[in-house]
């Protein structure tokens, strides 16, 4: 295999690679420092040539997403602390997003002390994001159909006990007879 690569320096072919998620790894060696380098390929090859397709970080596509995006400077920011909390998680590359990876975030947001809301606010955000990587074609986006996301919290109902109700049928003057109010007639 010929490889062509500008520099100034000597390179020398280490080891190729083929991974089944259709990555060809290359470990090259320049000057006795041997460095990797990462590249997609198609399984029809064509031409012989394979498709290089560059890897693009998530955090930046997200970051470029919600800049681009027509939306309300509200949704800029939810989107802007979303991107704080996938920095503070890790970033990796848009094709390395595994269900694994998505639900350990989700896992990561609630040890940050985020009540359920706000971790299914924020993962439906980066599911918009992924879901325009996907229409890219940089992204499966079956992946996201795996990922198990959090209930939604259950809203506590308080209600009124009948001395309550009859104090506030007295203080307010309604007007109601209280049985009226329990579907009781006199």
């Amino acid at each position: 295999m010929n490889i062509k690569i500008d520099s100034n320096f000597q390179f020398s072919v280490l080891s190729i690679q083929y991974t089944p998620q259709g990555e060809l790894c290359i470990t090259l060696d320049s000057d006795g420092l041997s460095t990797n380098a990462h590249y997609q390929y198609t399984a029809s090859l064509g031409n012989g040539q394979a498709e290089e397709k560059p890897t693009t970080s998530l955090l930046q596509y997200c970051r470029d997403y919600a800049l681009a995006a027509d939306i309300k400077d509200k949704t800029k920011d939810t989107y802007r602390l979303m991107c704080n909390h996938l920095e503070a998680y890790g970033d990796c590359t848009i094709d390395k997003v595994t269900t694994s990876y998505l639900q350990d975030f989700i896992t990561f947001l609630q040890s940050q002390g985020l009540k359920n809301g706000s971790v299914r606010l924020y993962f439906q955000k980066l599911a918009c994001v992924l879901h325009d990587a996907y229409k890219n074609e940089l992204f499966d986006d079956r992946v996201l159909q795996r990922v198990k996301r959090p209930k939604k919290e259950q809203e506590k109902k308080c209600f009124l006990s009948e001395t309550e109700l009859k104090k506030l049928n007295k203080t307010y003057r309604i007007g109601v007879p209280l049985g009226a109010l329990f579907g009781q007639s006199k």
